[in-house]
């Protein structure tokens, strides 16, 4: 059983391609169809959280080893040990973004952070290399 880790990066190629898109989106309104300034604000205060992630160097990651799984987004971080999981659940919401919950044998449902969270069909791979049961959910409203 190998261990596996995860690591997304918010000064990555596709986020900073992602604001910088958002902003000459912003600018083609302003200069091409007289966009008002109102609006344009409100667009523009929608990337702040997205720079400053980028400005801070903000970082996910997600680890699977034998003995735990453990999680960190921004400042944001928990950990669970093999032995209290019963099985993950995976969420495709409507969005088609994923969400992984982890159920305990104590009942308790801890959901990790979608930026922590790789592609669907490789965490699918890892939970299964790593013998850990799960149910797979496509586009559930709630979960």
């Amino acid at each position: 059983m190998r261990d596996f880790t995860f690591q997304r990066a918010a000064r990555g190629p596709r986020a900073v391609g992602f604001v910088v898109l958002w902003w000459l989106i912003i600018f083609a309104l302003y200069a091409f169809l007289n966009g008002s300034w109102v609006i344009l604000a409100i667009l523009a205060l929608c990337s702040v959280p997205a720079l400053l992630d980028i400005y801070r160097g903000t970082s996910t990651a997600l680890q699977i080893t034998a003995k735990n799984i453990q999680w960190r987004s921004g400042k944001r971080a928990g950990s669970l040990a093999r032995g209290q999981l019963r099985s993950v659940r995976l969420d495709t919401r409507l969005d088609l973004s994923l969400r992984m919950t982890l159920l305990t044998y104590q009942g308790e449902k801890l959901r990790l952070p979608y930026e922590c969270i790789p592609k669907a069909s490789d965490i699918e791979a890892v939970l299964k290399a790593q013998d850990i049961p799960y149910e797979r959910h496509h586009f559930t409203l709630m979960s």
